[in-house]
């Protein structure tokens, strides 16, 4: 038993074979260094790791994790001015994400099925959308003894 965090690198290889018309699917570290909206290089996605919490924090030894992570897609359309275009260009891309991933049993010890919680346009800026949605799972850490 281990108590490593969530490998979301099994998602994004998920992803990665599911949704080949994606350029890239990177990490966290990569979602970071992009410091402006054209420095993204669509249509790609990026899957970051943004939570993990116990159920039950009077528990000693092996521990349910519930798992919080993101997928972040970035779309471009430089004929577009009102977001219109890029949500069209979006639409087809995010519904290729979501049906590899929602209802999808990860490797992790004691995984369930990924369920789908939210997802919204995170920026925009005439030409680049950034969409993010929320997924969550779980998993087991901890020794057992």
């Amino acid at each position: 038993m281990s108590s490593a965090p969530f490998d979301v690198q099994q998602v994004m290889d998920r992803v990665r074979e599911q949704v080949p018309e994606l350029r890239e699917i990177n990490g966290a570290a990569d979602y970071r260094t992009v410091s402006k909206l054209s420095d993204f290089y669509p249509p790609c996605a990026y899957v970051v790791l943004t939570s993990e919490q116990g159920d039950n924090s009077e528990k000693r030894g092996r521990q349910r994790a519930l798992v919080t992570f993101g997928v972040v897609l970035a779309v471009r359309n430089y004929r577009d001015t009102k977001g219109e275009e890029s949500m069209d260009a979006l639409r087809p891309l995010l519904g290729k994400v979501r049906d590899a991933l929602i209802g999808w049993l990860p490797s992790e010890q004691g995984a369930r099925e990924i369920a789908w919680k939210a997802g919204d346009v995170i920026d925009y800026d005439h030409s680049t959308l950034l969409w993010g949605d929320v997924y969550q799972t779980q998993h087991f850490i901890g020794s057992g003894k």
